[in-house]
């Protein structure tokens, strides 16, 4: 009898945060982990995963427009990145990586900041 009560025994979490502080706290991280990727790639993997996570929690609040922030950010960024990459043979590849990279840094601390105040983002899917 132990043993069921240890498996249905409810898990308990090391902070106490409700749900919205914790969807705010995700966001928080995605950011983090796409500014971690300015120096390393894997971060933004896990940050765009994370963002997909979190993308049905937040539907209906202010934190949505982050949400498609961020995964807009992944997509595009990859994409110019991936373009640059095969560029470099003809190198203008760096000069497309490099302003992949500043447009990232851009996009992190516009979203950054936005999300810090506690607002929405005006219109996500705009590229700027």
């Amino acid at each position: 009898m132990s043993a069921n009560r240890a498996l249905t025994r409810s898990r308990r979490i090391p902070f106490n945060l409700s749900a919205p502080e914790n969807d705010r706290l995700a966001m928080h991280i995605v950011y983090a982990l796409y500014a971690a990727s300015l120096i390393l790639q894997i971060p933004s993997m896990l940050g765009v995963i994370l963002a997909y996570l979190k993308r049905e929690d937040v539907e209906g609040t202010y934190l949505w427009s982050h949400v498609r922030w961020q995964i807009r950010t992944f997509w595009i960024w990859l994409f110019m990145m991936l373009i640059g990459w095969a560029g470099t043979i003809l190198l203008f590849g760096w000069l497309i990586m490099g302003l992949a990279q500043l447009w990232l840094l851009y996009r992190i601390l516009k979203g950054w900041l936005t999300l810090s105040d506690g607002r929405s983002i005006n219109q996500p899917g705009r590229f700027f």
